[in-house]
């Protein structure tokens, strides 16, 4: 009897793919399968399309089997939204979603593909967009499963599967709406506006009240109480997506990486300014800060008072045994 262990691997691909790691996933089967394994790679791993309402465009997407052995692939479109503010993307395997922001219901019928090792093919995906779509950013995944065509009847095989991100605006009247949320400093996941020394971090936190998505970038500038530049500091470089009806997290250190040697003591003003869509939109922010190390200052304070009583100590002893000394000569 046939057994089949298929472990889909989507989310772990798409997180890669928002970090940066190369679009490849592979998943080595066990010891007992006759299979060597099974990985594609994929390219590109993200699509960006601007349509028109009624329009119909097709997208080349191509795999390559870099496993062992033969493989399959079919494809399927899923929606995605983002899952929490850290950019991680939420695969919605639920056909009856009803997102606003959906396209998967724009993606016609995918073909599948038999690939040999290291072969590299297309796969042609075509877009239906309505006519009645509604401008503004859509997304979704086209997710894609490799599987061997013949299975031994003892083995067990592990199917991969990753998706390139489809990022598409519908031209119109699009609406483009940043917010800043947060933005402050923290010390081990301490927010607050007293520290002792660093290192520190900056948060910001974006709200995309529009219907696109959008690459908030810019700089934190810190300056010292009498106005001199400490340091500044990239804020979402390279560029990532914050996504419509969503809050995105962006955390910098502000530590020897950014001012070197430079030593950090009173108060401080960080600035930020990012700007964001088509008319580089400008957003600001300001807070202010002070590091002091306190402990190191109570040290001295109290190494001074210890001192400052020895050497009065020290200096009435003294002044007894000179005092002692000339009654004695005068005795004599």
């Amino acid at each position: 009897m046939l057994k089949r262990l298929t472990i889909t691997l989507t989310l772990v691909t798409l997180v890669a793919i928002f970090s940066g790691i190369p679009p490849t996933v592979q998943a080595d089967s066990p010891t007992n399968s006759p299979n060597a394994g099974q990985a594609l790679e994929i390219a590109p791993p993200i699509v960006n399309l601007t349509v028109n309402p009624g329009q119909t465009v097709t997208v080349a997407i191509y795999l390559r089997d870099i496993a062992k052995t033969n493989l399959i692939v079919t494809g399927q479109a899923n929606d995605f939204v983002a899952s929490g503010e850290d950019g991680t993307p939420k695969l919605l395997l639920n056909s009856d979603s009803n997102d606003p922001y959906s396209m998967r219901s724009w993606v016609a019928a995918l073909p599948s593909l038999n690939l040999i090792p290291q072969e590299i093919k297309a796969m042609t995906v075509t877009l239906q967009v309505p006519s009645d779509a509604a401008p503004g950013g859509h997304y979704g995944v086209i997710r894609f499963t490799a599987t061997p065509p013949d299975l031994n009847t003892n083995g067990v095989s592990l199917s991969a599967s990753l998706g390139a991100l489809m990022l598409v605006t519908v031209t119109g009247k699009i609406n483009e709406n940043l917010s800043v949320e947060e933005f402050s400093v923290n010390q081990n996941e301490h927010t607050g506006w007293f520290f002792e020394t660093p290192p520190l971090n900056f948060v910001e936190r974006f709200k995309n009240n529009g219907n696109i998505h959008e690459q908030p970038t810019g700089q934190v500038t810190v300056t010292d109480m009498l106005g001199h530049k400490l340091a500044s500091v990239n804020v979402n470089v390279p560029p990532t997506n914050v996504l419509p009806a969503s809050i995105r997290r962006y955390e910098e250190p502000l530590d020897s990486s950014v001012i070197g040697d430079a030593k950090m003591f009173g108060r401080y003003t960080a600035d930020l300014k990012v700007t964001y869509g088509a008319s580089k939109t400008v957003l600001t922010s300001e807070i202010s800060f002070w590091v002091i190390p306190y402990k190191l200052i109570l040290g001295i304070i109290i190494g001074s008072i210890l001192a400052f009583f020895l050497f009065r100590a020290f200096l009435r002893g003294y002044n007894r045994r000179i005092i002692a000394k000339a009654q004695r000569i005068r005795r004599r």
